[in-house]
């Protein structure tokens, strides 16, 4: 399974996300009397085979830009379709699935088309991520199909790094800079952006610098990031795997953060 590398940004550097990295609304899938988180959505390879979406599914919301929500049922190893309803408002009247499908006579419909793994989170939330199904909770529990039967099943115990306090890491940072060997800043500030990441076991971090090279700035942003990297990190693995985390600060070389954090 593929991993992919998290980027955690920092203070004030904050770079704009598109509308379509908005956290998205799960499907829900009913087992054994419990409704469950789904971050997979079966619908869509169903959807995918035929020449135009139907316009029931436009989406009008950036956290369903799939344009729909579906309930699911896992009854005795076979996957159904319960439900569809239009867009992220639950108040919506469902579609008829008679409108596209044959349902039995409890109105289910056999999800034959799934072929693949499906995710369910369990637990509690341990990381968010604004953008997909990129939150992490304590359990990824992965249901693998063939033609909607259910033909293997593995659950992932996960574990996240804490996220660092912004403010009180950028304080840190600020006050590991040596002042004393950037001369006095003209009007206009110069601004370095280091970027922190630790290693699978969270107590060794190499820092780099990711944007603004010019000296010295970018030397005395450096050596502060490194002696602020002198810390246990942490580590995140999810489906058994490390997941790399990297965060990255702006280091403002100015006369006001001179005059607030150099040591006198």
């Amino acid at each position: 399974m593929k991993v992919t590398c998290l980027l955690l940004v920092l203070g004030v550097l904050g770079a704009a996300r598109t509308a379509r990295a908005t956290a998205q609304q799960p499907d829900y899938l009913v087992y054994r009397g419990d409704t469950l988180q789904l971050q997979s959505n079966p619908l869509e390879g169903w959807l995918h085979k035929l020449p135009q979406r139907p316009p029931e599914l436009e989406s009008g919301s950036t956290a369903c830009w799939r344009g729909y929500t579906a309930t699911w049922l896992l009854e005795n190893g076979q996957l159904f379709l319960l439900e569809i309803r239009p867009g992220c408002n639950s108040s919506k009247a469902s579609i008829p699935l008679r409108r596209w499908f044959r349902p039995d006579a409890r109105g289910r419909v056999a999800a034959t088309w799934v072929s693949g793994t499906l995710d369910m989170p369990l637990g509690k939330l341990l990381h968010y991520e604004h953008m997909g199904y990129g939150s992490m909770y304590e359990k990824d529990w992965l249901l693998t199909f063939q033609h909607g039967r259910l033909v293997g099943q593995h659950t992932y115990r996960n574990r996240a790094a804490p996220v660092p306090e912004s403010e009180q890491l950028q304080k840190q940072l600020y006050q590991t800079v040596e002042w004393s060997r950037i001369s006095k800043q003209p009007e206009a500030a110069y601004r370095v952006f280091v970027e922190f990441r630790p290693d699978s076991t969270g107590r060794h971090c190499a820092v780099v610098i990711r944007k603004g090279t010019d000296q010295p700035y970018a030397a005395a942003a450096l050596a502060a990031a490194r002696q602020l990297a002198r810390r246990n990190w942490g580590a995140t693995y999810r489906y058994g795997r490390w997941v790399p985390m990297r965060w990255t600060m702006p280091v403002t070389f100015s006369e006001e953060n001179r005059r607030k954090y150099a040591r006198h």
